[in-house]
């Protein structure tokens, strides 16, 4: 596994002094793929990828442009974010394929909401591996780690694919749940219709 630490011992942030995560590997048939840690030579792919793919569109979070200091951001302050209740957890899990070098081909995260049982799922695929099965069997392994925690997660409503993806994971939709959401303008404008699932893990 590549270092998570690119400082030099003077400049450290927190997150570079703690012992990394070990990989986890994804059960047959999908065990090309695992999950581990961003690393610094993840930033520039990141980069491009939310800069010129569908995601620069559809997801809400990322600012777009994405620029080198918004994923440097991401990298120093949230991406090894680590929580005491839950050992072997971290909030952001890089999914990576063996066949593609170890290549960052999405990411799942588990964002802390209100309490320290309570965290939000996100996540994506780059284009190329939707479509094969790959994120529920994600989601459900980064579940695990939280056992006894409260997740919910968010859905556009035309975003069928990321509904599904919740539903085989055992998410229900929260009743009065929808909402409606101004997108940016740079990410293509307009009001678009959320949907709010909840999983107690």
């Amino acid at each position: 596994m590549e270092s998570s630490c690119k400082h030099g011992t003077d400049n450290c942030p927190p997150m570079c002094n703690i012992e990394p995560i070990p990989d986890t590997v994804l059960p047959p048939p999908y065990d090309d793929y695992y999950l581990s840690s961003l690393v610094p030579g993840d930033l520039p792919y990141l980069i491009d990828i939310y800069n010129n793919s569908d995601l620069a569109f559809i997801l809400l979070g990322p600012p777009y442009p994405y620029t080198q200091e918004d994923a440097q951001s991401f990298y120093d302050s949230r991406a090894h974010t680590r929580f005491p209740n839950y050992p072997g957890a971290q909030e952001v899990w890089v999914i990576r394929s063996k066949l593609h070098d170890g290549a960052l081909i999405g990411m799942c995260g588990s964002h802390p909401a209100q309490s320290e049982t309570r965290f939000s799922l996100g996540y994506f695929l780059v284009p190329e591996f939707r479509g094969k099965g790959i994120m529920p069997i994600v989601a459900a392994e980064v579940l695990k780690k939280f056992p006894g925690a409260l997740f919910r997660a968010e859905a556009e409503a035309g975003n069928i694919g990321s509904q599904k993806v919740l539903e085989k994971c055992g998410f229900r939709k929260v009743e009065d749940g929808e909402y409606e959401v101004t997108w940016p303008a740079s990410k293509g404008g307009g009001v678009r219709q959320i949907f709010t699932f909840a999983k107690k893990c």
